[in-house]
């Protein structure tokens, strides 16, 4: 059965959903319809003060995950702990993980996993479909969130959210497809009304510090704002009551980073995985089996479903055509005509522009050290 949660006309939202918290040792924001997951304390500051800003209650979801992941391809990259989000847009439901995070995603009673150390940057995926409950934790822990909690907004210790439909979901939260590790225990956590957080950065303006937030982490938060160098880079012994969470073990998906393709100025996709660019991309093999991340081009009838690959090289990005009617094109900086692009993989260089219908993609090369 298919079923579409969200209006075109303005895009999806949370209203039918509820957002449940279970105990850990990690924290759970919500800043309007956007809900971030943080799996370490240590170093979520430099999350919070992107999503504490006044302006981010009124943008969308894609623009805040377009903020944080430029904080993930930024100089501080390392600092970065692991996370899960989660946002409605105009196409479903955003899907962002970074690192040893996972998101259980229950579907008209099947239930699947995707995780997000599968990639070196982040995994990101459009839920279009029926939704009745997205479940995102540490990738090694249980989640055990109370059905008497619902996040409205603000921030607070956990170690896991639930978002569950109101009507469709089941009583019991989604179970992940493989053998839990730890278990956590569920507990009530009351929405937070607490003053804003003061933090220690010195290139954002006071009035654009935290909106919300639990009074009690205020210090805490203020402490962590600067971590330690050795923090997050392999240091033996972590320091005394700080806790660093295990680095992700390789993966075969996992490759270098070369840059980044820019979509019409709002959304970037990091180029250390391949992509199939379409309307429908999920219906690829490749992206059905997690070999590929899908880019969605929306409802441009010039747009085939499954209309143009974007494979990885050692330092190359090429594209290829799916044989689609309208072609796919490039265009190298001062063209003033359009290149059409075969079967054949056609190499991208930096500085390119990659058109698929009206949309177009710009090709920006990545720093070697990030």
């Amino acid at each position: 059965m298919l079923c579409n949660p969200y209006d075109r006309r303005r895009g999806m939202d949370l209203e039918p959903y509820s957002v449940a918290i279970g105990v850990g040792d990690g924290l759970v924001a919500r800043v309007g319809h956007t809900i971030v997951f943080i799996a370490d304390e240590a170093g979520a500051s430099i999350l919070l003060e992107v999503l504490s800003a006044p302006q981010v209650e009124q943008l969308s979801g894609s623009a805040v995950a377009k903020a944080l992941g430029g904080i993930a391809l930024g100089p501080h990259s390392a600092l970065v702990p692991p996370f899960g989000l989660l946002a409605p847009t105009d196409g479903g439901m955003l899907l962002m993980l970074r690192g040893p995070v996972a998101a259980h995603i229950e579907c008209d009673g099947a239930v699947r996993t995707v995780s997000g150390d599968r990639a070196l940057t982040w995994v990101d995926e459009t839920l279009d479909g029926q939704i009745d409950a997205v479940t995102v934790c540490r990738r090694d822990t249980t989640a055990a969130a109370s059905t008497y909690t619902d996040l409205r907004s603000g921030v607070v210790p956990a170690g896991c959210f639930v978002l569950r439909h109101r009507t469709r979901a089941k009583s019991a939260p989604a179970q992940p497809d493989h053998e839990p590790v730890a278990t956590s225990p569920a507990v009530a956590v009351q929405p937070p009304s607490a003053p804003p957080v003061a933090t220690a950065s010195a290139d954002i303006p006071p009035e654009q510090r935290a909106a919300a937030t639990v009074a009690d982490e205020r210090a805490r938060y203020a402490r962590q704002a600067a971590p330690e160098p050795a923090l997050h880079q392999g240091s033996a012994e972590p320091p005394l009551g700080r806790a660093v969470l295990p680095r992700a073990e390789p993966t075969a998906e996992a490759r270098a980073y070369v840059g980044a393709l820019t979509l019409d100025d709002t959304a970037v996709y990091p180029l250390d995985r391949p992509y199939v660019i379409g309307r429908k991309p999920t219906i690829d093999a490749a992206v059905r089996d997690s070999r590929a991340s899908p880019i969605f081009l929306g409802d441009d009838p010039q747009i085939s479903r499954v209309h143009a690959y974007v494979e990885i090289g050692p330092g190359t990005v090429q594209v290829r055509d799916a044989g689609t009617p309208a072609g796919t094109f490039v265009a190298a900086p001062g063209d003033t005509a359009w290149t059409k692009v075969g079967a054949a993989p056609t190499t991208l260089e930096p500085g390119w522009c990659l058109r698929i219908g009206q949309r177009i993609l710009f090709y920006q090369k990545g720093n070697s050290a990030q």
